[in-house]
């Protein structure tokens, strides 16, 4: 491909949103179209992210959504849940489209409703309209896709340690950790800086709404999994830790892993490798009394959302997976 993409981002000023951002000011094949928020009307993205002061002409706007489906090439939607339902007949058709909401991402709308508490407004695109866009799992049918529904960040960390496993599970035990950053920008108390300044604190245990994307890919039921996911005082990163009764003497199978650019499979994994970077570290280990212990370890703002939608932009278009996302080396310290 010799022209440039042009990607327009809607809800560009939250996190996720920004981090695209940061992505794609060093993607090779990329030209920004729109950066949009209701909020904003041309206002320079340096006076939004001081940090990006160098960066000149670049607005965000609040451009309408048929202005950015005729004028993108693809149109990330960083928007709460049901917005993206609610807007998303501008696009469909008409341009490609990746949502970074949950609205797309299962293909049930009884299990929508039982794990969100609200109908699902366009029941008839949960049938295999969008491409769960999980590249280990779906990449051959992310190719060429025109609609990608990205993952929850919870859910694809869990998945990618369950994968190896998937069909053989009896049960799974899962305890995360996750930083403050994956509650979203707006302040809410639970994950607000002094609620959890030296505290830990589980939230929708055995209820969280990531649960049937985790399923799903591992076939187990929701009686099958005990999750408790927990959040900690640090911002980035994601590090879980599940405890599987297989069937028989079940090993792990990673071939889902093989020629996946940002699988690793390591004998130790630490939060501090993957933070800044697009990879997905695990370890798989033997526990007792017949159990296997299973840990990884992801970058929630990047491996688990937009570092993995530029991943499967990339596979859509055609490019090099990796593209934009070679950010080879962790921060550290």
């Amino acid at each position: 491909m010799t022209n440039k993409i042009k990607v327009s981002v809607v809800g560009a000023t939250g996190y996720t949103g920004s981090e695209l951002l940061r992505l794609f000011l060093h993607h090779p094949s990329v030209e920004i179209a729109y950066l949009t928020s209701r909020q904003h009307e041309k206002t320079p993205v340096a006076e939004i992210f001081p940090r990006l002061a160098h960066v000149k002409d670049l607005y965000v706007t609040n451009t309408d959504y048929d202005t950015l489906a005729k004028e993108s090439d693809v149109v990330f939607l960083c928007l709460p849940h049901v917005a993206s339902q609610e807007m998303i007949d501008h696009f469909l058709g008409k341009t490609r489209v990746i949502d970074m909401s949950a609205d797309f991402r299962l293909d049930d709308p009884a299990m929508f409703a039982k794990y969100y508490a609200t109908q699902h407004l366009k029941p008839e695109l949960l049938n295999g309209r969008f491409i769960y866009g999980l590249p280990e799992l779906n990449k051959d049918r992310l190719v060429g896709a025109d609609a990608v529904a990205n993952p929850g960040c919870n859910a694809l960390l869990v998945q990618m340690m369950l994968m190896p496993f998937s069909g053989k599970i009896d049960r799974a035990n899962v305890s995360l950790f996750t930083g403050t950053t994956g509650g979203g920008r707006s302040p809410r108390d639970p994950i607000d800086h002094p609620a959890l300044a030296g505290n830990v604190r589980s939230y929708q245990v055995n209820k969280h709404r990531h649960t049937p994307e985790i399923i799903r890919t591992a076939q187990i039921t929701e009686d099958q999994l005990n999750f408790t996911p927990t959040v900690g005082p640090f911002l980035r990163g994601i590090f879980a830790t599940a405890f599987l009764q297989v069937q028989g003497d079940a090993k792990p199978d990673f071939s889902a892993f093989e020629g996946a650019p940002f699988a690793r499979v390591l004998d130790k994994v630490e939060l501090n490798n993957v933070i800044s970077t697009n990879y997905c570290d695990i370890s798989v280990q033997e526990g007792n009394n017949g159990e296997v212990i299973v840990q990884g370890a992801i970058d929630n703002l990047l491996r688990g959302a937009a570092g993995t939608a530029v991943q499967n932009m990339n596979i859509m278009f055609g490019l090099d997976e990796m593209a934009g996302l070679n950010l080879a080396t962790p921060v550290w310290p």
